[in-house]
């Protein structure tokens, strides 16, 4: 899938965010134009993904307060571009501690105040999957069956109301509801069948 295609439906599911958390693409900044040099001279091989994301928006900074903009998804955050390099080392990190070397790319996407990630992963084949990756334990967990299913089910958790707010305005979700939509839209996906 081309970045047009992947930001068409980032910008999707930026829109779908606003009408649940008026403000909430707008607290994630702009991105920087490609001629930028940007997450790029970060990550020489750019995914596309991440070009999507951070040629739109800047990411949630770590100092954000408001609590329904503070998750990109329930639990995590979107990684600011100017946090992303010391995130990547703390992922780095987690695998190499963990004894679960990666064959392929792994690269942050979401984390949360444990260090935990929602990853980029793709395989020494060229397969791109999205994956969980837990601080405690170090191994990557396939959620979604590639980027695009990844940024469609999100969206698909906000149509189907998979997504609300809590009474203290934090994003939470059905769980029952996010396992089944999940498992339905990424049937390859070992996550939502844990």
């Amino acid at each position: 899938m081309s970045v047009q295609n992947l930001t068409r439906k980032f910008q999707e599911y930026l829109q779908l965010s606003d009408s649940l958390r008026p403000g909430y693409s707008a607290s994630l900044g702009t991105g920087q134009a490609e001629s930028e040099a940007g997450i790029a001279a970060i990550v020489p091989e750019l995914p596309e993904l991440l070009a999507a994301i951070y040629n739109t928006v800047s990411g949630t900074s770590s100092e954000e307060e408001e609590p329904s903009l503070i998750e990109f998804v329930p639990g995590y955050r979107l990684i600011h571009r100017d946090e992303y390099e010391q995130e990547m080392k703390v992922l780095a990190g987690i695998l190499a501690d963990k004894g679960h070397p990666v064959e392929g790319i792994a690269l942050p996407l979401l984390t949360n105040y444990g260090s935990d990630f929602i990853c980029y992963y793709r395989s020494a084949d060229g397969t791109e999957r999205i994956c969980d990756l837990l601080h405690d334990f170090g191994d990557l967990v396939v959620m979604y069956d590639s980027p695009a299913m990844f940024l469609e089910t999100l969206s698909e958790f906000y149509r189907q109301e998979v997504y609300f707010l809590d009474e203290d305005g934090y994003l939470d979700c059905d769980l029952i509801r996010e396992g089944e939509v999940g498992a339905e839209m990424n049937p390859d996906a070992s996550y939502w069948s844990e």
